[in-house]
């Protein structure tokens, strides 16, 4: 609606309606009333009034401003629509250019297929007239090409694999001997070889008297029951007890100085003294194998096999105290463990036990990682354990790093500079073998070989071997040992027989 329309209505509407006021308050007769309504009424006009002037005002100044701004409006949409013109010429003047230069390409393009083409042609020519100079083939001369290659090419690949191959080994040669040298620096053990001989020292010479006894009965019982040879010479107040046993030697020497200290020495408190040594030797054996596991930090090995450990200390390889070689070996098969990365603490372990075989194969029969085996299974132990003493020796496959680390150090060990005496080990295995024979003959209950192997001393169950018997046992064991074992001299056979009748007086 027009604004001026809408005013002019206001002030028409608020009139009559003032008029119809003063109409009423005259009609009434309060005329006192009236001249107040139509005062009333007309401040209502003037109000009215004043009201539309202030709304015609307002509408012009609205009607001014939308008018600015649609001029504004119009500007923009001029400014605009010259911008879009100029944009628009811009873009014809590209998409000329654009045409221009495909129309450039598709001329390369034709001169560059027609090139090629030319040049197919070149080369087929060329092929061809190569073809009939060579009299070959381009399927030929392609093959012949790819040949001369491949050859060129393996040549030079196997110059290089070689190269590689010596660089590896002059490597893999330095590192062995690099990891060998620290892990040997690693334990520094005494190197000393055990004798056949053990030195005993007297107070007097007068004692070596004693220790003979009346008609030799002394010394006789006494290499009687501990199975020893006792040498009594010049040597001042010194004796020495003969053995290629070094638990024998052992007991012998602790009962010779018990006896020395004693000072009864007689037939019989000999053999109770011997005897009684023989069963501390036993608990001797067990904690020196529970002393041993406990100085080494070694944990999980079954009760049973650790006095078998404590065996170790009175048997030798080759000269080679068992004892100490056994942890030697533990020691340097840890280190070289420890260097490549394998179980140090299994190669410690079963380094000590690798021969505990040899604790045994005296009275067992096998090679002793063969009875190392056995020991092993029978205490359920675990296949790797089992195999480092079944393989140490290549005896059987080798299943793990350890074995391996174990047989390296077992050869550590052994080829040191004095470390074994083969000569030694020999003598003793012919000893062996000689008090081995004496035994398998019935009613033979001891047999020593004494003398370095030139004796062998058997004694003979009274009650099931006669005087006659003896005699034709001590031949058939001579006979035997002649004809079984290997050795230089003559070989003397003692056989004693001797009754002993015991009675009680109560």
């Amino acid at each position: 609606m027009d604004p001026s329309l809408f005013t002019f209505m206001t002030f028409v509407v608020g009139i009559i309606l003032g008029w119809a006021w003063l109409f009423l308050f005259f009609q009434n007769g309060e005329k006192s009333k009236s001249r107040g309504i139509v005062k009333e009424a007309e401040n209502i006009a003037k109000e009215l009034l004043n009201k539309a002037e202030q709304q015609v005002k307002l509408t012009e100044k609205q009607v001014e401003d939308m008018r600015v701004d649609i001029r504004d409006r119009k500007k923009e949409i001029a400014e605009t629509e010259e911008k879009l013109s100029q944009k628009d010429l811009r873009l014809e003047k590209k998409l000329d250019e654009i045409e221009q230069k495909q129309e450039g390409i598709y001329k390369k393009e034709q001169l560059l297929d027609e090139k090629i083409t030319e040049a197919e042609k070149k080369r087929d020519a060329l092929s061809t007239k190569l073809e009939e100079i060579a009299n070959m083939s381009t399927e030929d001369a392609r093959a012949l090409l790819l040949k001369n290659t491949e050859e060129q090419c393996e040549r030079d690949i196997l110059e290089l694999l070689e190269k590689k191959k010596k660089d590896l080994k002059a490597r893999e040669v330095e590192l062995s001997r690099e990891i060998l040298i620290k892990s040997i620096q690693q334990y520094a053990g005494e190197v000393t070889g055990e004798t056949t001989q053990t030195m005993v020292h007297l107070a007097n010479d007068d004692l070596k008297g004693k220790l003979i006894g009346k008609e030799w009965r002394n010394i006789i019982a006494f290499e009687k029951a501990a199975g020893v040879s006792l040498i009594i010479d010049d040597t001042p107040d010194t004796v020495f007890i003969s053995s290629f046993d070094l638990f024998r030697r052992y007991i012998a020497k602790k009962s010779l100085e018990e006896l020395i200290e004693d000072k009864r020495i007689q037939p019989a408190r000999i053999e109770e003294i011997v005897e009684q040594n023989q069963h501390d030797a036993e608990r001797l054996i067990a904690d020196l194998g529970r002393k041993t596991v406990d100085e080494m930090g070694i944990t999980g090995i079954p009760d049973e096999i650790v006095p078998l450990i404590g065996k170790f200390r009175f048997r030798t390889s080759y000269g080679q105290n068992i004892l100490m070689h056994s942890k030697e070996v533990a020691y340097i098969a840890e280190a070289i463990a420890k260097l490549i990365g394998a179980d140090a603490a299994l190669a410690l372990k079963w380094g000590l036990l690798h021969d505990i075989g040899k604790s045994m194969d005296h009275d067992v029969e096998g090679t002793h990682p063969e009875i190392g085996g056995r020991i092993a299974r029978k205490y359920g132990l675990d296949d790797k354990t089992i195999n480092i003493i079944e393989g140490h020796h290549d005896d059987v496959p080798q299943i793990c790093i350890e074995t391996k680390i174990v047989q390296i150090a077992d050869a550590i060990s052994a080829i040191r500079p004095w470390a074994r005496r083969m000569n030694v080990e020999e003598y003793i295995k012919r000893i062996q073998e000689m008090e081995n024979i004496a035994m398998s003959f019935s009613g033979v209950s001891k047999a020593y070989a004494l003398s370095a192997g030139r004796e062998v001393r058997v004694f003979v169950d009274a009650d099931t071997v006669s005087d006659l018997d003896a005699e034709k046992k001590a031949q058939e064991i001579a006979a035997q040992i002649e004809a079984s074992c290997n050795y230089p001299w003559e070989v003397k056979i003692n056989l004693y027989r001797e009754k002993r009748v015991i009675e009680y007086a109560r």
